[in-house]
């Protein structure tokens, strides 16, 4: 994969150092996406996927028009259809470190207010903060916090930076707000030798306060989500072929339409929403997945 970072970076050195003003925003979310990238040769990586999928997208629409003799407005609008493709491949590809961050960002702080009770632990147990971030990094049920704290611990230990190096480090790559406060008060207390314990305690309360907080809207969002899916997707489908059925028996609509219909609604439409319905439940679920 590093090859076709190398190559496409060479291929479009120019373009990519004649606008890398462009390119600045991404150097910051491929970080926070822990994508160990350059910004310069992700950006070159982008625009070949956009010509790639150009390219493809124009063969395939050509070879399709020959084989099913599209008309010429059709053929005509073709490379102009391929063109969006390309772009909105590239755009994808430019987006995707910010999707990766985003996800990190909730995985972050959905697992937040347990991590910051189990540190505060630590802390008034006595354990100095390397050795804290040590200990909760081998806890996978933190899931992204305990990554997060493993880089820390890394960063201390491999690297050989002191706590507060270490701390700005993990703020600088952090997509969390929530996540850089906290650390951000932890390089603060260390580094005037405040409680450290005192200070978890309380970050801690506050993210538990703002967790349970969550939770009630979670509960409030699935009650209506729930209310929404019978609505749409059980009545109407229902009452969808309640009204298919009387107008075959007037005859207003072809028998073999509506049953098609109505078997494309039962076999795609339902499932498709459904799971439409499930994904936006996980998307908004306060959960460490």
């Amino acid at each position: 994969m590093g090859d076709i970072y190398k190559t496409a970076f060479e291929i479009f050195k120019p373009v990519i150092r004649k606008y890398d003003r462009l390119w600045t925003p991404l150097g910051t979310q491929l970080k926070k996406a822990h994508i160990t990238v350059a910004a310069e040769r992700w950006a070159a990586l982008c625009i070949l996927i956009g010509i790639i999928a150009f390219v493809v997208s124009f063969v395939i629409s050509m070879i399709s028009a020959i084989a099913y003799h599209f008309s010429l407005l059709l053929i005509i609008l073709l490379p102009f259809i391929a063109i969006g493709i390309g772009f909105g491949a590239a755009g994808f590809t430019y987006a995707y470190p910010a999707l990766i961050a985003g996800e990190r960002k909730k995985r972050l702080e959905n697992a937040l207010a347990f991590g910051t009770l189990y540190l505060a632990a630590l802390a008034r147990a006595g354990f100095p903060l390397p050795q804290m971030f040590r200990t909760m990094s081998n806890f996978k049920e933190y899931g992204e916090l305990a990554k997060e704290a493993e880089k820390i611990a890394t960063d201390i230990r491999a690297l050989g930076l002191d706590a507060p190096e270490a701390l700005t480090r993990a703020i600088n790559r952090s997509p969390s707000p929530a996540w850089a406060e906290l650390l951000v008060g932890l390089k603060t207390t260390i580094t005037v030798g405040g409680d450290l314990a005192k200070y978890l305690d309380e970050k801690a309360t506050g993210f538990v306060a703002d967790y349970k907080r969550r939770l009630t809207e979670y509960s409030n969002f699935l009650t209506m989500l729930i209310e929404i899916y019978i609505t749409v997707v059980i009545v109407g489908a229902i009452f969808f072929i309640v009204i298919t059925s009387i107008m075959t028996s007037i005859g207003a609509v072809p028998v073999g339409l509506l049953k098609f219909v109505n078997l494309l609604i039962v076999t795609v439409g339902i499932p498709i929403l459904t799971a439409a319905f499930i994904l936006i439940a996980k998307g908004a679920s306060p959960l460490e997945d």
